[in-house]
């Protein structure tokens, strides 16, 4: 599940949290923990969530990885792997200012290295495409920023832990899913 995925639904379906969430992400700025938090803990108490799950894009601050833990411990569940992606400042502003989606149906295109046959038009459906507001360069160098300050201490909390693997994140995505399938096999011994 994708913080940034649960954030948007609520946003949709006009959820009072949700539009309260809707200020900070068009901005660019983290959404307040409080308000994530909530979701996730709504979002883990979901039957599809008992067997386990990935969590992308959440913890973002120290704080929220400390309530992640509680959160965890409540409900009897533990982190096996964290995931970090290391990916160059101007390949993720180039990534994202080239990121379009369909509405309908959710898929994600790269107008670079994944276009749709058709352009603009989801390839599943006919549907479409847009690209979101926070995906303008303005607005990811100011995300950018934000990672740096406030999520990029996450690397040091986790290593200190023993569950951090770094990754790669440059090249295609076929490449880098085999790069974050290795490390995770190799961190947990089993196959990912």
């Amino acid at each position: 599940m994708a913080s940034g995925d649960i954030l948007r639904y609520v946003v949709a379906w006009k959820f009072p949290i949700g539009l309260q969430a809707k200020e900070y992400m068009d901005a660019g700025e983290l959404v307040p923990d409080e308000i994530v938090l909530e979701l996730l803990r709504l979002r883990l108490a979901q039957d599809d969530a008992r067997q386990g799950f990935v969590v992308d894009g959440f913890p973002r601050t120290l704080p929220q990885a400390v309530a992640l833990d509680d959160i965890l411990s409540e409900i009897g569940q533990k982190l096996d792997v964290v995931v970090y992606l290391d990916v160059p400042d101007e390949l993720i502003v180039l990534r994202l200012s080239a990121r379009a989606s369909c509405p309908t149906c959710g898929r994600t295109y790269n107008l670079l290295a994944n276009p749709p046959k058709k352009d603009m038009v989801c390839d599943r459906d006919g549907t479409a495409l847009f690209q979101r507001d926070d995906d303008r360069p303005d607005v990811i160098a100011n995300r950018l920023g934000v990672f740096h300050r406030q999520t990029r201490p996450l690397v040091k909390y986790y290593e200190d832990r023993d569950l951090l693997v770094a990754v790669d994140g440059a090249g295609s995505e076929e490449e880098v899913l085999e790069r974050i399938v290795g490390e995770i096999n190799r961190k947990t011994g089993g196959a990912a």
